[in-house]
């Protein structure tokens, strides 16, 4: 067998692992979306600040969040600096594993 043949043998066995743990804020809107929050609207105006939006890692949202809430510009509104905080709430939560929802895969 050349090598080459061998390569593609061992590529065709890897497969990407299925995801067991919410990753991104796509996952979480789908967990809040299942607990029934009537502030999905807000969370997702928070997920918009995000260049990458809904597709940014929780983790990485919630570092950037805590330095903006913490660190708040004078030209946020009060409204949406309270957005901001019930969003690192709810990110904090889910990385703790006390959001009450369990993840489920999203497609």
């Amino acid at each position: 067998m050349n090598t080459m043949n061998a390569h593609s043998q061992t590529f065709e066995k890897l497969a990407l692992l299925p995801q067991t743990k919410p990753e991104f804020l796509r996952d979480v809107i789908a967990m809040k979306r299942a607990r029934g929050d009537t502030d999905l609207d807000g969370f997702k105006r928070v997920c918009a600040e995000f260049g990458s939006g809904v597709n940014a890692t929780i983790g990485g949202a919630a570092w950037a969040m805590r330095s903006w809430v913490k660190n708040r510009k004078t030209w946020i509104s009060d409204v949406q600096h309270a957005r901001r905080i019930a969003f690192l709430a709810d990110l904090d939560a889910v990385i703790a594993g006390t959001f009450g929802v369990e993840f489920k895969r999203v497609a």
